[in-house]
């Protein structure tokens, strides 16, 4: 199994292309930036216990894996165990290929054919990147998908990354509301944000049983690590509005996830509120993400 790592003065990054275009560790000095994949779950291909993962063609939940798009009725295949909905789109769980590399930079590939069985992950040929730019003071993310199929398609983009839970961790973003899930892990009607789920001032963690996506997102969210005197700083373009905000309870990690819409967007029925985009054959959605890190004084 390929690992490619990157290195930039005190940072250090690895990738796993044949393991859905992960990120499998992310570290400054030996502090982890993003939680650390086991050597196992690598081995086994295991996306799910990796640092980072692409969302592409479109973010969480689609209900029951159906869809209607310009009138043509498209069932996907339910790709989370036993859960009733597709989820993440499929680029997650295929292999990605890299077109380049050299010390600080990557890029990787993935192009998808729905052929076969191939349609049940996504009814529509594409082709997506991902280009890894690590710095002395941090990572850039940016992600494409280009629409190459000969009808117009829905898409969206969303990164899922996953960052350790210790003793004293802080979080800090602000957005304009909330969707409450139901009890079917679909999302409701938005509501202002409650406020055990605030955090617009930075504050700890705590358990806020949280795995809501919150919209009007401002783009930008920070974590700082006090005991070990590390700040991470998320910022993404403005395609990123959404916030998928997931902490479960009793486990070591958390997740802070940019994404271009809201769950499950593709069956509600206002695109100005939801977020999922329309690409035309040969169009592209392209945006950034970038994860500075900052040593706290």
């Amino acid at each position: 199994m390929l690992i490619v790592t990157l290195r930039s003065s005190a940072l250090k990054l690895d990738l796993a292309p044949s393991v859905g275009g992960a990120i499998a560790g992310f570290w400054h000095d030996d502090v982890a930036l993003m939680r650390e994949t086991p050597e196992q779950a690598l081995r086994d291909g295991l996306v799910r216990q990796t640092s980072c993962y692409p969302l592409i063609p479109y973010s969480n939940r689609i209900a029951q894996g159906r869809f209607s798009f310009q009138g043509v009725e498209h069932r996907l295949a339910l790709n989370f165990g036993d859960h009733p909905h597709s989820i993440h789109g499929n680029a997650w769980q295929k292999p990605w290929q890299v077109a380049a590399a050299d010390d600080a930079r990557c890029r990787f590939v993935f192009i998808h054919r729905p052929e076969d069985d191939e349609a049940r992950g996504w009814p529509f040929a594409y082709r997506a990147e991902q280009l890894f730019e690590l710095s002395q003071s941090g990572l850039m993310l940016t992600l494409s998908l280009e629409n190459e199929d000969d009808r117009a398609m829905p898409a969206g983009l969303g990164l899922h990354p996953f960052f350790p839970k210790r003793p004293g961790i802080r979080l800090q973003f602000a957005a304009e509301r909330v969707h409450p899930n139901g009890e079917d892990s679909l999302p409701l009607d938005s509501i202002p944000i409650p406020p055990e789920w605030s955090y617009q001032t930075m504050r700890e963690l705590d358990e806020p049983r949280l795995d809501n996506c919150f919209s009007g997102w401002d783009g930008t969210a920070r974590l700082a690590y006090v005991q070990e005197k590390i700040a991470l700083s998320i910022e993404a373009d403005p395609l990123f509005d959404h916030l998928v905000v997931y902490v479960p309870m009793g486990r070591d990690f958390f997740a802070v996830e940019p994404v271009s819409h809201m769950n499950d967007a593709i069956n509600r029925p206002d695109p100005s509120h939801h977020g999922l985009k329309v690409l035309k054959p040969g169009e592209r959605l392209t945006a950034q993400v970038r994860f500075g890190v900052e040593t706290l004084s």
